[in-house]
């Protein structure tokens, strides 16, 4: 298992700097105060999400303290800043502990840690910006039809929004710069690894409306597979 803090996010680091915990007649509560360093040449939108599972209290939703990072707030270029993150019924951080953490409303990344010896460890991680360039990997496209419209497709992407949504981008060109007379549609199917349709999407376009090159963008939400288990994206132009 790797330590939380020897992981790199995009140039973001995190690390659980150290555990305070209160226990009185008038509250209760365990606070994690976590830092969080930007090594990026320009400032970075850090938000953080946290659900603490603990052996001694169950499960607990975070209060994040420090001013924006909840909801997402900028941290400069070399610099770091330390969130306080408070747990309200938790008396002690236990080994045996795990954490559920989202970084960027899991765009950057969703972890599942655990607590070993005192230190906390990465025990699951989905990485977003690795799945992106997967899923760009199995688009696939088919010129000959292409070439039937008058069109060009190129320049595709693909950007995971969380398990179960993504957008899809191509461009849309007329080919040799003719101007279309006949109205059109792009449309795009996604498969499973076991190539079966489980999502169908369309834009269509008159021929007045198009210029000659748009970018196109796919909204697709609620698939019945999470986005690692999409084995084939297709995009083909139809009437």
């Amino acid at each position: 298992m790797e330590l939380l803090k020897d992981r790199e996010f995009k140039g973001l680091f995190f690390e659980i700097l150290r555990e305070e915990t209160r226990d009185d007649d008038y509250y209760r509560y365990l606070k994690l105060i976590v830092r969080a360093s930007n090594f990026n040449e320009k400032k970075k939108k850090i938000a953080l999400w946290m659900r603490y599972v603990s052996v001694e209290a169950g499960l607990i939703r975070g209060t994040i303290w420090t001013m924006n990072f909840s909801s997402g707030s900028y941290l400069q270029s070399n610099a770091f800043v330390d969130i306080e993150i408070q747990f309200d019924n938790v008396t002690k951080a236990h080994d045996g502990d795990r954490i559920e953490l989202e970084i960027n409303e899991g765009r950057i990344a969703k972890l599942l840690l655990i607590r070993e010896n005192s230190q906390w460890y990465i025990v699951e991680s989905t990485d977003y910006s690795s799945i992106n360039k997967e899923l760009k990997s199995r688009i696939e496209h088919f010129e000959s039809i292409e070439e039937q419209f008058g069109l060009v497709l190129q320049h595709f992407s693909a950007k995971v929004i969380d398990d179960n949504s993504l957008k899809l981008y191509c461009e849309v060109l007329a080919l040799n710069d003719e101007v279309l007379d006949t109205s059109f549609t792009i449309e795009v199917a996604i498969y499973d690894l076991d190539y079966n349709i489980v999502h169908r999407d369309e834009i269509s376009k008159m021929a007045w409306e198009f210029k000659g090159f748009e970018v196109f963008e796919f909204k697709v939400s609620d698939l019945e597979i999470s986005v690692e288990e999409i084995g084939r994206i297709r995009f083909y132009p139809s009437k």
